[in-house]
């Protein structure tokens, strides 16, 4: 990615969507290694008894957290990024989040 930065034109949309690709894929994969450390530092404290660490719903996390990212660079490239359609995307994120952690935790009705 600093590659490209140095060395290509930054108007270059091949450029720009390889910049915010990459960025996206690091960031992403920075949140999912800190949420499977946080999981297995939580699972090994557990008490009374050790549970497994969820190591699914830190990586699924950290895919969210890249995606989103991507979602508002490419709209910042395209000038498509205002505080109306940000906070659309965000908002679509943070629900589909909700949906996820709540359909995962195995609670059932009835």
């Amino acid at each position: 990615m600093i590659y490209l930065v140095l060395t290509r034109d930054p108007t270059d949309p091949l450029t720009v969507g390889a910049v915010v690709g990459g960025s996206a894929i690091a960031l992403a994969c920075v949140v999912a290694l800190l949420g499977v450390a946080v999981e297995e530092r939580d699972a090994a404290l557990a008490r009374p008894r050790a549970r497994r660490p969820l190591r699914f719903r830190a990586v699924r996390r950290g895919i969210e957290i890249g995606a989103l990212v991507a979602a508002l660079g490419l709209l910042r490239a395209v000038d498509g990024l205002s505080l109306i359609t940000g906070g659309f995307v965000v908002a679509g994120f943070v629900l589909a989040e909700l949906v996820l952690s709540a359909s995962s935790t195995g609670a059932r009705s009835g």
